[in-house]
Protein backbone atom coordinates (compact mmCIF):
# COMPACT_ATOMS: atom_id res chain seq x y z
CA UNK A 1 0.00 0.00 0.00
CA UNK A 2 1.30 3.46 -0.91
CA UNK A 3 1.66 5.49 2.30
CA UNK A 4 2.72 8.67 0.53
CA UNK A 5 1.36 12.07 1.39
CA UNK A 6 -1.36 11.88 -1.24
CA UNK A 7 -3.67 10.96 1.64
CA UNK A 8 -3.50 14.66 2.53
CA UNK A 9 -5.69 15.23 -0.51
CA UNK A 10 -8.28 12.65 0.47
CA UNK A 11 -11.75 13.92 1.32
CA UNK A 12 -14.68 12.41 3.18
CA UNK A 13 -18.13 13.78 2.42
CA UNK A 14 -20.85 13.30 5.03
CA UNK A 15 -24.46 13.68 3.92
CA UNK A 16 -27.17 13.80 6.56
CA UNK A 17 -30.81 14.75 6.82
CA UNK A 18 -29.98 15.75 10.40
CA UNK A 19 -27.03 17.75 11.72
CA UNK A 20 -24.62 14.94 10.86
CA UNK A 21 -23.15 14.56 14.34
CA UNK A 22 -23.73 10.80 14.48
CA UNK A 23 -21.87 10.35 11.21
CA UNK A 24 -19.04 12.62 12.35
CA UNK A 25 -18.60 10.57 15.53
CA UNK A 26 -18.33 7.34 13.55
CA UNK A 27 -15.97 8.76 10.91
CA UNK A 28 -13.68 10.48 13.43
CA UNK A 29 -13.40 7.25 15.41
CA UNK A 30 -12.55 5.43 12.17
CA UNK A 31 -10.11 7.98 10.77
CA UNK A 32 -8.03 7.98 13.93
CA UNK A 33 -7.04 4.39 13.12
CA UNK A 34 -5.23 5.71 10.04
CA UNK A 35 -3.67 8.87 11.53
CA UNK A 36 -5.82 10.88 9.15
CA UNK A 37 -6.95 14.25 10.53
CA UNK A 38 -10.66 14.94 10.91
CA UNK A 39 -10.09 18.02 8.76
CA UNK A 40 -10.69 15.79 5.73
CA UNK A 41 -14.37 15.70 6.69
CA UNK A 42 -16.87 17.88 4.87
CA UNK A 43 -20.40 17.81 6.28
CA UNK A 44 -23.60 18.50 4.36
CA UNK A 45 -26.42 18.85 6.90
CA UNK A 46 -30.22 18.71 6.53
CA UNK A 47 -30.03 17.29 3.03
CA UNK A 48 -32.98 15.21 1.83
CA UNK A 49 -33.67 16.54 -1.67
CA UNK A 50 -32.54 14.21 -4.50
CA UNK A 51 -31.33 17.09 -6.67
CA UNK A 52 -29.18 18.49 -3.87
CA UNK A 53 -27.87 15.01 -3.08
CA UNK A 54 -26.90 14.44 -6.71
CA UNK A 55 -25.10 17.79 -6.78
CA UNK A 56 -23.09 16.86 -3.67
CA UNK A 57 -22.23 13.45 -5.10
CA UNK A 58 -21.06 15.08 -8.33
CA UNK A 59 -18.68 17.23 -6.25
CA UNK A 60 -17.54 14.08 -4.44
CA UNK A 61 -16.82 12.47 -7.82
CA UNK A 62 -14.74 15.48 -8.89
CA UNK A 63 -12.42 15.17 -5.87
CA UNK A 64 -12.65 11.37 -5.58
CA UNK A 65 -14.15 11.64 -2.08
CA UNK A 66 -15.38 8.86 0.18
CA UNK A 67 -19.09 9.34 0.92
CA UNK A 68 -20.78 8.44 4.20
CA UNK A 69 -24.40 9.20 4.98
CA UNK A 70 -27.04 9.07 7.71
CA UNK A 71 -30.48 9.36 6.13
CA UNK A 72 -33.72 8.24 7.76
CA UNK A 73 -35.94 7.63 4.71
CA UNK A 74 -35.46 4.31 2.94
CA UNK A 75 -36.35 5.76 -0.47
CA UNK A 76 -33.73 8.52 -0.14
CA UNK A 77 -31.11 6.07 1.09
CA UNK A 78 -31.74 3.88 -1.95
CA UNK A 79 -31.30 6.93 -4.18
CA UNK A 80 -27.90 7.63 -2.60
CA UNK A 81 -26.89 3.96 -2.97
CA UNK A 82 -27.87 3.89 -6.64
CA UNK A 83 -26.22 7.22 -7.49
CA UNK A 84 -22.97 6.34 -5.70
CA UNK A 85 -22.82 3.06 -7.60
CA UNK A 86 -23.47 4.81 -10.93
CA UNK A 87 -20.68 7.31 -10.18
CA UNK A 88 -18.39 4.53 -8.90
CA UNK A 89 -17.86 6.28 -5.59
CA UNK A 90 -16.57 4.70 -2.40
CA UNK A 91 -19.47 5.03 0.03
CA UNK A 92 -20.92 3.77 3.31
CA UNK A 93 -24.48 3.83 4.64
CA UNK A 94 -24.14 4.32 8.40
CA UNK A 95 -27.79 4.32 9.42
CA UNK A 96 -29.51 2.08 6.89
CA UNK A 97 -28.26 -1.44 7.80
CA UNK A 98 -28.99 -1.21 11.56
CA UNK A 99 -32.43 0.31 10.91
CA UNK A 100 -33.32 -2.47 8.45
CA UNK A 101 -32.03 -5.26 10.71
CA UNK A 102 -33.82 -3.82 13.76
CA UNK A 103 -37.02 -3.53 11.72
CA UNK A 104 -36.79 -7.21 10.82
CA UNK A 105 -35.99 -8.21 14.40
CA UNK A 106 -38.67 -6.03 16.03
CA UNK A 107 -41.28 -6.69 13.38
CA UNK A 108 -42.03 -2.96 13.20
CA UNK A 109 -41.64 -0.50 10.35
CA UNK A 110 -39.30 2.44 11.12
CA UNK A 111 -40.77 5.93 11.39
CA UNK A 112 -38.27 7.27 8.82
CA UNK A 113 -38.36 10.75 10.39
CA UNK A 114 -35.35 12.99 9.93
CA UNK A 115 -36.64 15.11 12.83
CA UNK A 116 -35.97 12.22 15.22
CA UNK A 117 -32.34 12.10 14.11
CA UNK A 118 -32.04 15.86 14.51
CA UNK A 119 -33.29 15.51 18.07
CA UNK A 120 -30.56 12.95 18.76
CA UNK A 121 -27.91 15.29 17.34
CA UNK A 122 -29.37 18.21 19.30
CA UNK A 123 -29.19 16.20 22.53
CA UNK A 124 -25.52 15.52 21.83
CA UNK A 125 -24.74 19.24 21.73
CA UNK A 126 -26.81 19.83 24.87
CA UNK A 127 -24.71 17.24 26.70
CA UNK A 128 -21.48 18.85 25.50
CA UNK A 129 -22.68 22.25 26.72
CA UNK A 130 -23.67 20.76 30.09
CA UNK A 131 -20.30 19.04 30.52
CA UNK A 132 -18.37 22.21 29.67
CA UNK A 133 -20.56 24.26 32.03
CA UNK A 134 -20.23 21.80 34.91
CA UNK A 135 -16.45 21.45 34.57
CA UNK A 136 -15.98 25.21 34.38
CA UNK A 137 -18.02 25.93 37.49
CA UNK A 138 -16.94 22.98 39.61
CA UNK A 139 -16.42 23.48 43.36
CA UNK A 140 -18.15 26.87 43.56
CA UNK A 141 -15.83 28.62 41.09
CA UNK A 142 -18.54 31.12 40.08
CA UNK A 143 -21.61 31.15 42.30
CA UNK A 144 -23.41 33.55 39.97
CA UNK A 145 -23.83 30.61 37.60
CA UNK A 146 -26.38 29.04 39.97
CA UNK A 147 -28.95 31.09 38.04
CA UNK A 148 -28.16 29.09 34.89
CA UNK A 149 -27.79 25.68 36.53
CA UNK A 150 -30.37 22.93 36.31
CA UNK A 151 -29.12 21.47 39.60
CA UNK A 152 -27.16 23.00 42.48
CA UNK A 153 -25.29 20.50 44.65
CA UNK A 154 -24.15 21.42 48.17
CA UNK A 155 -22.01 19.13 50.29
CA UNK A 156 -19.08 18.68 52.62
CA UNK A 157 -15.65 17.79 51.28
CA UNK A 158 -15.44 14.21 49.88
CA UNK A 159 -19.19 13.57 49.73
CA UNK A 160 -18.96 12.91 45.95
CA UNK A 161 -20.03 16.37 44.75
CA UNK A 162 -17.74 16.53 41.74
CA UNK A 163 -18.11 12.98 40.31
CA UNK A 164 -21.89 13.20 40.76
CA UNK A 165 -21.94 16.57 39.01
CA UNK A 166 -19.94 15.23 36.07
CA UNK A 167 -22.20 12.21 35.66
CA UNK A 168 -25.29 14.43 35.70
CA UNK A 169 -23.64 16.66 33.11
CA UNK A 170 -23.16 13.64 30.84
CA UNK A 171 -26.93 13.30 30.91
CA UNK A 172 -27.34 16.93 29.79
CA UNK A 173 -27.87 18.67 33.15
CA UNK A 174 -25.94 21.84 33.92
CA UNK A 175 -24.66 21.52 37.48
CA UNK A 176 -22.98 23.88 39.91
CA UNK A 177 -21.55 22.28 43.03
CA UNK A 178 -20.63 24.34 46.09
CA UNK A 179 -18.60 23.10 49.07
CA UNK A 180 -20.08 23.50 52.54
CA UNK A 181 -17.55 24.70 55.12
CA UNK A 182 -18.35 25.83 58.69
CA UNK A 183 -16.14 28.89 58.40
CA UNK A 184 -17.50 30.04 55.02
CA UNK A 185 -21.06 31.38 54.61
CA UNK A 186 -23.21 29.97 51.82
CA UNK A 187 -23.34 32.45 48.91
CA UNK A 188 -26.52 34.53 48.97
CA UNK A 189 -27.19 33.57 45.34
CA UNK A 190 -28.04 30.03 46.46
CA UNK A 191 -31.10 31.34 48.27
CA UNK A 192 -32.27 33.38 45.27
CA UNK A 193 -32.86 30.52 42.85
CA UNK A 194 -35.60 27.89 42.69
CA UNK A 195 -34.98 26.00 45.94
CA UNK A 196 -36.31 22.79 44.40
CA UNK A 197 -33.12 22.64 42.32
CA UNK A 198 -30.87 22.44 45.39
CA UNK A 199 -29.57 19.07 46.56
CA UNK A 200 -27.59 18.62 49.75
CA UNK A 201 -25.30 15.59 49.95
CA UNK A 202 -24.77 13.93 53.33
CA UNK A 203 -22.76 10.91 54.42
CA UNK A 204 -22.21 8.77 57.50
CA UNK A 205 -19.55 10.54 59.57
CA UNK A 206 -17.35 7.48 60.10
CA UNK A 207 -17.45 6.56 56.42
CA UNK A 208 -16.58 10.14 55.53
CA UNK A 209 -13.65 10.01 57.94
CA UNK A 210 -12.29 6.89 56.19
CA UNK A 211 -12.61 8.54 52.79
CA UNK A 212 -10.84 11.67 53.99
CA UNK A 213 -8.06 9.63 55.59
CA UNK A 214 -7.51 7.79 52.33
CA UNK A 215 -7.42 11.12 50.55
CA UNK A 216 -4.65 12.66 52.65
CA UNK A 217 -2.62 9.62 53.69
CA UNK A 218 0.22 10.72 51.40
CA UNK A 219 0.21 14.26 52.79
CA UNK A 220 1.91 15.26 56.02
CA UNK A 221 -0.54 17.63 57.66
CA UNK A 222 -1.76 18.64 61.09
CA UNK A 223 -5.21 19.54 59.80
CA UNK A 224 -8.34 18.42 61.67
CA UNK A 225 -9.77 17.44 58.28
CA UNK A 226 -10.06 13.79 59.36
CA UNK A 227 -10.93 14.40 63.02
CA UNK A 228 -14.17 12.57 63.77
CA UNK A 229 -15.34 15.22 66.22
CA UNK A 230 -14.84 17.89 63.57
CA UNK A 231 -16.71 15.80 61.00
CA UNK A 232 -19.61 15.36 63.46
CA UNK A 233 -19.73 19.16 63.83
CA UNK A 234 -19.69 19.64 60.05
CA UNK A 235 -22.48 17.13 59.59
CA UNK A 236 -24.53 18.80 62.33
CA UNK A 237 -24.14 22.08 60.45
CA UNK A 238 -25.51 20.41 57.32
CA UNK A 239 -28.52 18.98 59.19
CA UNK A 240 -29.25 22.43 60.64
CA UNK A 241 -29.17 23.91 57.14
CA UNK A 242 -31.59 21.34 55.74
CA UNK A 243 -33.98 21.89 58.66
CA UNK A 244 -34.05 25.61 57.92
CA UNK A 245 -34.38 25.09 54.17
CA UNK A 246 -37.06 22.47 53.86
CA UNK A 247 -37.29 22.66 50.07
CA UNK A 248 -33.75 21.39 49.68
CA UNK A 249 -33.45 17.76 48.71
CA UNK A 250 -31.23 15.54 50.85
CA UNK A 251 -29.31 12.61 49.38
CA UNK A 252 -27.29 10.26 51.56
CA UNK A 253 -24.28 9.11 49.51
CA UNK A 254 -23.00 6.60 52.09
CA UNK A 255 -21.77 3.46 50.27
CA UNK A 256 -23.65 4.49 47.12
CA UNK A 257 -22.30 4.47 43.61
CA UNK A 258 -22.21 7.79 41.78
CA UNK A 259 -24.83 6.38 39.39
CA UNK A 260 -27.22 5.65 42.26
CA UNK A 261 -26.73 9.14 43.67
CA UNK A 262 -27.32 10.78 40.28
CA UNK A 263 -30.49 8.78 39.66
CA UNK A 264 -31.84 9.77 43.06
CA UNK A 265 -31.11 13.44 42.41
CA UNK A 266 -32.87 13.42 39.04
CA UNK A 267 -35.88 11.67 40.55
CA UNK A 268 -36.10 14.22 43.38
CA UNK A 269 -35.58 17.35 41.32
CA UNK A 270 -37.44 16.42 38.15
CA UNK A 271 -39.79 13.72 39.36
CA UNK A 272 -38.57 11.11 36.90
CA UNK A 273 -36.39 8.02 36.91
CA UNK A 274 -33.32 8.20 34.72
CA UNK A 275 -31.62 5.05 33.50
CA UNK A 276 -27.88 5.43 32.84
Amino acid sequence: MDNSNDQDHKKVFIISDGIGQSAMNVLKASLIQFDVPSSVLRVFSRIDNPDRIRGILEKAKEVNAFVAFTIAKHETREFVHKTCQEMELFYHDILGPPIEKLSTYLGVEPKESANLLRKVDSKYFERIDAIEFTMKYDDGQDVHKVYEADIIILGLSRTSKTPTSYLLAQQGYKVVNIPLMPEVPIPKEVFQVDQNRIVCLIMDSEVLQKIRRARIKHYKTESNYTDLGQIFNEMEMVYDLTKKNKQWHIVDTTNKSVEETAREIISMVFGQYQEF
